[in-house]
């Protein structure tokens, strides 16, 4: 009998562990021309999927070749926190909720929006249509994504999972100001 019950537990793991490979990969994320460099953003991001909507606020910092990605609910509750070294998405943290969130078409497309000349890191497989309406994002000659900048927001729609994404800009925090004051 426990040779049974060992002879299941096997077969679902082995199971569980060939949906993890089938889950789709985001293709054109992984760069080979990614640079160290300094660079730090702040937003607020309010995304549509399926019936469900959600908002958090996302802290980009990226201090040599690592770029860190921190989201809070509006709240100050931590979401995920998980850092792109160009070629992979390193999930360190998320709450139990997030665990089947397909982070690396998040990034991807956190990235193509909000990231300085992201797509011209790509190879020759990502194409960029660029219209009054805004960019279309080609991979693999496959659309993927439409990004349209706003004045005050960047509205993304991914056509793969799909889902929509308003991304608005937080100003940078506070700034050290000398206060003199007066006795």
């Amino acid at each position: 009998m426990q040779l049974k019950w060992s002879g299941m537990f096997i077969s679902a793991v082995l199971l569980c562990s060939g949906c993890q490979s089938m889950l789709p990969k985001a293709q054109g994320l992984a760069t080979a021309t990614w640079a160290a460099q300094n660079y730090q953003r702040q937003d607020q991001l309010e995304v549509q999927w399926k019936d469900q909507s959600f908002s958090f606020l996302l802290y980009q910092q990226q201090k040599g070749s690592k770029l860190e990605m921190l989201a809070l609910t509006l709240t100050g509750q931590q979401l995920f926190k998980l850092s792109f070294d160009g070629h992979k998405v390193h999930v360190e943290q998320r709450i139990e909720q997030m665990k089947l969130l397909q982070f690396e078409f998040v990034v991807r497309d956190i990235l193509y929006a909000t990231y300085p000349n992201f797509a011209q890191l790509q190879q020759q497989n990502v194409r960029i249509e660029t219209s009054a309406q805004g960019q279309e994002i080609f991979i693999n000659q496959q659309h993927v994504l439409n990004i349209q900048q706003q004045d005050d927001a960047i509205e993304l729609n991914n056509l793969q999972v799909p889902y929509q994404m308003v991304i608005s800009r937080i100003n940078d925090g506070l700034e050290n100001t000398d206060v003199e004051s007066t006795e």
